[in-house]
C-alpha cells in the first residue's frame, strides 16, 4: 500500500472546509437560522446551547489547522 502524501496548503484548505462545515451543520440539520418564533422554552436554550457549541468547535477546527499549517 502507498501512502498519500498531501501538501501542507491542502491539509490547510481541508480543515478549514470542516470548520466552516462544523459551524454550519446546525443550519444544515434544521434548515433554517436562529428563530425565537418558533422554538419556546428549554428547547430555546437547547438550540442556542448546540449553535454556540458547533460555532466554537469549527473555530478551533480552523485555528488547529492554522496552526499545524504554520510549523
Amino acid at each position: 500500500m502507498e501512502v498519500i502524501s498531501l501538501q501542507p496548503k491542502y491539509i490547510l484548505f481541508i480543515q478549514i472546509l470542516i470548520g466552516i462545515l462544523i459551524i454550519m451543520a446546525p443550519i444544515i440539520i434544521t434548515g433554517e437560522l436562529y428563530d425565537v418564533s418558533k422554538t419556546m422554552g428549554d428547547l430555546l436554550v437547547a438550540e442556542l446551547i448546540i449553535r454556540t457549541l458547533s460555532f466554537i468547535i469549527g473555530l478551533v477546527v480552523i485555528s488547529k489547522g492554522f496552526e499545524n499549517y504554520s510549523k
